[in-house]
């Protein structure tokens, strides 16, 4: 019956922590988002990877209504009225700023009554954050005096305070040492067994690694490339063949061979391979008496999922006109200056 249909899709939407359809952003000529599409699910940890202008920025900051689509919808938790879903996100900026003059609990407490949690509640929610980021015994210095580490934390504190249900986190390992970015993807891990969903854009592949259900690469505006990390790792291994000059002649023949070939002038990129497919690609390349220099066997298969898509994005000139911007724009917060 009709009622029990309307139940159901609820029911579906509401496993749904983010959901993102046709997004399009453009600054004046510059096409920044292009029909992006991206559904997270509850209690899921997403990461957003993507090379520097690929548009990541553009899209946190649409989803935290910084930033109003030229088109396209945003509904997180099955709301798609901004002011109303972003209090149940958490967001830890990449390059947070703070008032150092401040201690930890004070800054804290500051944000507590901004958000409307006062008293008792303030006091035990400082508490709890403190203690789930482990700066608890430093929450009465002042900020002026934290590490770099520390202050990653902080911000991860700040995030939560509020307790929201998703967290979505700009480049969490930014600035830390190989000991600090450790320490933080154990954070996010500790965070994401409370429940949460969690929303990651990063350089650092480890953290993906460690941390998320499901990766994306946003090349050129899109988001054409998800695959779980499960399946990435059952894909096997890839090869990379480095050339001195590959003809386009030849590139068309290897284009037209298999999807699994991404290739620029200087290589050549099978993911995942096989033993017919890097035979006949050498057969190609030998044919047509292109030099090879070398060739070398892959183990990383993120790694490789990554440079496979950002090469095979940028085989060709993008093809998707920008839409024609909204006449209800209002004044936005403009951070393309500052684009990755």
């Amino acid at each position: 019956d009709p009622c029990s249909t309307r139940r159901k899709r609820y029911s579906m939407a509401a496993e749904n922590a983010l959901e993102i359809t046709n997004l399009h952003k453009s600054y004046g000529k510059l096409h920044v988002l292009r029909g992006v599409d991206l559904v997270v699910m509850r209690g899921e940890a997403f990461g957003l990877l993507g090379p520097n202008g690929a548009g990541k920025s553009t899209l946190i900051h649409s989803i935290l209504g910084l930033l109003l689509p030229d088109q396209g919808t945003i509904s997180v938790w099955g709301n798609a009225a901004i002011e109303q879903s972003t209090v149940r996100i958490g967001y830890l900026p990449e390059r947070p700023r703070y008032h150092t003059q401040f201690t930890g609990r004070e800054y804290l407490g500051l944000l507590g009554r901004l958000s409307d949690i006062n008293g008792l509640k303030l006091h035990e929610r400082i508490d709890t954050v403190l203690e789930l980021v482990d700066i608890q015994d430093a929450a009465d210095r002042r900020i002026g005096t934290y590490s770099k580490g520390m202050l990653q934390r902080l911000g991860l504190a700040q995030a939560l305070l509020h307790e929201p249900d998703m967290l979505i986190a700009d480049e969490p390992g930014s600035g830390l040492d190989p000991a600090g970015q450790r320490d933080m993807a154990q954070l996010l891990q500790r965070i994401r067994e409370t429940g949460r969903t969690v929303f990651m854009c990063t350089h650092h592949l480890s953290e993906v690694t460690q941390l998320c259900d499901r990766v994306g690469v946003l090349t050129q505006g899109r988001l054409d490339r998800v695959v779980s990390l499960e399946e990435l790792q059952g894909r096997g291994h890839s090869v990379t063949i480095k050339v001195h000059d590959l003809p386009a002649e030849t590139a068309n023949v290897l284009g037209a061979m298999s999807p699994n070939i991404s290739y620029t002038r200087t290589e050549v990129v099978i993911f995942p391979t096989s033993h017919e497919l890097q035979s006949g690609v050498l057969r190609a390349l030998l044919d047509d008496d292109v030099a090879i220099v070398s060739i070398t066997p892959e183990a990383d298969a993120l790694e490789q999922f990554y440079l496979s898509a950002i090469r095979e994005d940028g085989n060709g000139p993008m093809d998707v006109p920008p839409p024609a911007p909204r006449e209800d724009t209002f004044i936005e917060v403009l951070m393309n200056g500052n684009e990755r």
